[in-house]
């Protein structure tokens, strides 16, 4: 019987059955069901708002535990030529289970469904990038130009 590591820092799952059961055993968002074509996703405004994410989560910066989400979210794969430009699949079940034991159980939950929501929509974006980022930030253009 191996036990989820329930103190933020802890290594994610490491045993292959344990992960099995959890993902058979975890309730899930419906969206996580759907797939994301990463092809069509913007990774480098997404990345920032990971770690942007994973720090106001933490309360402090941490790059290793950004650079895991990150690397989850947008896993390069090797293809034939040695090229690593290509990405792999995302599974947001798997993802959402090895970031429980850095976020903990409740923040990994919203994160992970937060992130899958706006990569969904990005994917399907003019530009690869989701709606909500892209109002926040008119957002911020229009406070900035208020205020000047």
């Amino acid at each position: 019987f191996i036990s989820m590591p329930s103190i933020k820092g802890t290594a994610s799952i490491s045993s292959s059955s344990a992960q099995t059961k959890l993902l058979r055993t975890t309730k899930f968002p419906s969206s996580f069901s759907q797939k994301v074509d990463l092809t069509k996703v913007n990774a480098s405004v997404l990345s920032l708002w990971i770690e942007s994410e994973i720090e106001s989560i933490l309360g402090f910066e941490d790059e290793i535990v950004s650079s895991m989400a990150i690397n989850l979210f947008f896993p390069k794969v090797k293809t034939d030529d040695g090229d690593t430009n290509e990405y792999g699949q995302v599974d947001p079940r798997v993802a959402q289970l090895d970031l429980v034991g850095f976020l903990g159980e409740g923040e990994a939950g919203k994160f992970v469904e937060e992130l899958w929501g706006m990569m969904l929509d990005a994917q399907s974006q003019p530009k690869g990038i989701p709606r909500i980022l892209i109002e926040k930030k008119k957002a911020e253009i229009a406070a900035q130009r208020a205020a000047e």
